[in-house]
């Protein structure tokens, strides 16, 4: 079966992957932004910290000053230096800070450079004053100290401070605008593309489905086409095996006919020709006219047997077997039969020995065709085992009314290309016999009601043929 993919299928497909992959970038867009947003908010909170611990260290210098100019102690000037020595690394961790941020959120340099003016005189103003106090005494930097100088400049690097932290504080709110913004853009547009990617779906699955129907109703009217003119065909040669059929039937007929007055015709001289035969055979004292006359007697009696087994044969067929059924003693007919198969020249020329247990059994059956059937079972054994044992053995089951019996031979067994056709016409791969014996042995046991089998025994040594009947009551 070819697989095609249309247009519509194949935009049914591309259509929902493509609004994946673009709502899967803005997400990663969004995540970045919301990452550089965080960064940039942290830098300007770090800038505004490093802001007040500028001036909160710029107040402790002038804090420790005053303290020694009061006490002359020299711990407070050393504090004051600590101070002093702090205010220049956070002015150039600052400036690191500006630097590295990005151009829309640096701080403005004239107010940065302000501030660290403002921050280097108030800083020259406190060590002149340490100086002066050093060398000259503290009226020497009373001046100084008493002037509003100092003061002056602390308010104003505390106004910068102020008016830088407020422009960072205002970036920082701009920011935090323009992420929601971006957020709620990022939002609108993934619900607008899903939404968007639904119904572009929906539609196409639906154009598909009613594709599919489309498709399925012309596969399905193709295949009532097939189906009609299959069934026109199927019909016309139904019809054709029926005359066919029928031609058979006739053909069968006739042949059965044909047969059936051919073995009454075999019949009418083969029984005078036996008869007059075996007369003259007993007045003839010539030993080699006497063995001339054996062969005419026992071709003779073979014409017999062919006719008498094609007569079964159509009445088998025919289904016009009759059976005179009496009621008999079947050891009595088996043992009529022992006694002519004992005589027969096949088993004396053989090697063999004939085993039976006596058993009474008594049947409701036809005497003489239960006669031929175990008969034909013996000759079977003999014909296929030149040497060895033949059992005949009976089996009666109280519980079902049926009696078994078997003929156990010790031969070549039973070949596995005849097993399967055992009982059919003609089947046989011996030269002797004409391979109905079976085909009739068969007919008679179902016309009476019973079955017949054959299987190869178990040692792998000869064959074993059973037949059931029912028993009489």
């Amino acid at each position: 079966m070819k697989l095609s993919i249309d247009k519509t299928t194949v935009l049914a497909i591309t259509i929902p992957m493509v609004a994946l992959l673009f709502v899967g970038y803005i997400s990663y867009e969004n995540m970045i932004q919301f990452i550089q947003k965080d960064a940039a908010d942290d830098r300007i909170n770090l800038i505004n910290q490093r802001l007040n611990n500028i001036i909160s260290t710029t107040a402790n210098a002038e804090t420790g000053l005053g303290g020694y100019m009061i006490s002359n102690t020299i711990n407070y000037l050393q504090s004051s230096n600590s101070a002093l020595r702090d205010i220049h690394s956070q002015l150039g961790n600052l400036d690191m800070m500006v630097a590295d941020g990005p151009a829309n959120q640096r701080l403005s340099l004239n107010e940065l450079n302000m501030l660290k003016g403002l921050i280097e005189a108030k800083l020259a103003e406190l060590n002149q004053t340490i100086t002066l106090r050093q060398l000259h005494g503290v009226n020497a930097a009373l001046p100084i100290i008493r002037g509003n100088t100092g003061k002056a400049l602390m308010d104003k690097i505390r106004a910068i401070a102020v008016d830088i932290q407020s422009q960072q504080n205002n970036m920082l709110d701009l920011d935090i605008r323009q992420s929601d913004a971006y957020a709620q853009t990022i939002s609108y547009t993934i619900i607008i593309t899903t939404v968007a990617t639904v119904g572009i779906t929906s539609v196409l699955v639906h154009a598909i489905n009613r594709d599919i129907r489309r498709r399925h109703l012309a596969v399905q009217r193709s295949l009532q086409t097939e189906v009609e003119k299959r069934t026109e065909e199927l019909q016309v040669a139904n019809n054709q095996l029926l005359v066919a059929n029928e031609q058979l039937k006739l053909y069968d007929k006739m042949q059965q006919e044909f047969i059936n007055v051919a073995a009454h015709e075999l019949r009418t001289p083969i029984q005078p020709i036996i008869s007059l035969t075996q007369i003259l055979h007993s007045k003839i004292k010539d030993s080699q006219q006497q063995e001339s006359l054996d062969i005419v007697i026992r071709n003779a009696k073979r014409l017999k047997k062919l006719s008498d087994e094609l007569l079964y044969v159509t009445r088998l067929e025919t289904q016009t077997l009759e059976l005179k059924k009496e009621q008999f003693n079947l050891n009595e007919v088996i043992l009529h039969a022992i006694d002519d198969t004992v005589l027969s020249k096949e088993f004396s020329s053989n090697h063999l020995k004939l085993l039976y247990e006596p058993r009474d059994v008594l049947l409701n059956a036809d005497k003489s065709r239960i006669d031929e059937v175990i008969s034909n079972l013996l000759n079977n054994a003999i014909k296929f085992t030149p040497e060895g044992t033949i059992t005949i053995s009976v089996e009666k089951d109280e519980t079902k009314n049926w009696v078994i019996v078997s003929v156990k031979d010790t031969g070549q067994g039973i070949d596995v290309s005849i097993l399967p056709k055992l009982f059919t016409k003609f089947a046989s791969k011996s030269y002797q016999g004409t391979g109905l014996g079976l085909f009739i042995a068969k007919g008679i046991v179902e016309a009476h009601m019973g079955k017949i089998w054959g299987k190869n025994n178990v040692n792998g040594i000869g064959a074993t043929f059973s037949f059931s009947l029912p028993t009489t009551h």
